[in-house]
């Protein structure tokens, strides 16, 4: 159960199916993980107008619920497609950077009538509901607290991944029902804007959410991927999140090597956590029951 990719993107830009592409994520490399449940981001950039803003997550949304004409490809909508027993890709569709939209929170109604199950606020610059982690110290605006009343009503969860810490707090706050953070690392570790602190993390656990590990170098540190990756999710386990640590790859999001042949990488990376002496029970807990267990919760 991966937490984010951005996938769709790839797919819009390249014209290419997601059956099998040059990318990271596809249906193809996909058939060796049953079950398999993936978030597809529809990512918006920063400095977009809102009308552009919202045709762009128009096409996005449309790409991947095209994708349900594919026979091993669904939608997860409601809590009953997470059913264990059904077979292919079980696709989470997510934005990022849904203040980008503007202030028509019709349109947000029209994404959760879509199959929108979770809300990114920024990505890292600044939008008229919030700040990411690269544009100052700016709060939520009334705008923002809006927004996410008018998200949390639509049973959309909301994901922190981005935002600075002032607007995370505010967040916490803010908000009534469980967070995310679908993609970030460990400031104590890499001391890098998009990760989080301590006290971030103890907050999205406490509140009963979840925080997905990414494999973006930047934000794990110099040196070898899969030896940083460990370093983060050892960080996060002596923090006691053995319950709310999960895989929030950011494939598609940016360049790999070739030799991970994409998301492949997610295999290698289980092997190498099992020869290093993890349990398999925390491991399909991290790659797959905590975030499953999560949606569970939470989808109606």
């Amino acid at each position: 159960f991966d937490l984010h990719c951005d996938t769709p993107s790839y797919c819009l830009r390249h014209g290419c199916s997601v059956r099998h592409h040059d990318g990271a994520v596809d249906l193809h490399r996909g058939k060796c993980f049953s079950p398999w449940n993936q978030a597809f981001a529809a990512f918006l950039p920063d400095g977009l107008e809102p009308t552009e803003a919202r045709r762009l997550c128009t096409n996005l949304v449309d790409t991947v619920c095209g994708w349900e004409q594919e026979s091993d490809f669904r939608l997860i909508r409601h809590r009953m497609d997470l059913d264990d027993a059904l077979t292919g890709c079980r696709g989470l569709l997510t934005v990022e950077n849904g203040g980008a939209i503007g202030e028509e929170f019709s349109f947000l109604d029209y994404l959760a009538r879509r199959g929108v199950r979770v809300m990114g606020l920024t990505w890292n610059g600044k939008n008229c509901w919030a700040s990411g982690c690269m544009a100052g110290d700016d709060g939520l605006s009334s705008v923002g607290c809006q927004a996410i009343s008018h998200i949390e009503r639509l049973d959309i969860t909301v994901d922190v991944s981005h935002l600075n810490e002032t607007c995370f707090w505010q967040v916490v706050r803010q908000c009534t029902k469980p967070i995310i953070a679908s993609h970030s690392n460990a400031s104590s570790v890499c001391a890098h804007p998009r990760n989080l602190s301590d006290e971030q993390f103890c907050a999205i656990r406490d509140g009963g959410g979840v925080v997905g590990l990414n494999l973006y170098a930047p934000h794990l540190g110099n040196g070898d991927v899969l030896l940083n990756f460990r370093r983060h999710l050892e960080h996060f386990l002596s923090l006691n999140g053995e319950h709310c640590i999960c895989i929030g790859s950011d494939l598609d999001g940016m360049n790999i090597p070739s030799d991970w042949n994409g998301m492949n990488i997610l295999r290698k990376l289980w092997k190498f956590l099992q020869t290093a002496g993890y349990p398999d029970s925390l491991l399909e807990d991290i790659f797959y029951n905590n975030a499953h267990n999560f949606f569970y919760r939470v989808l109606n």
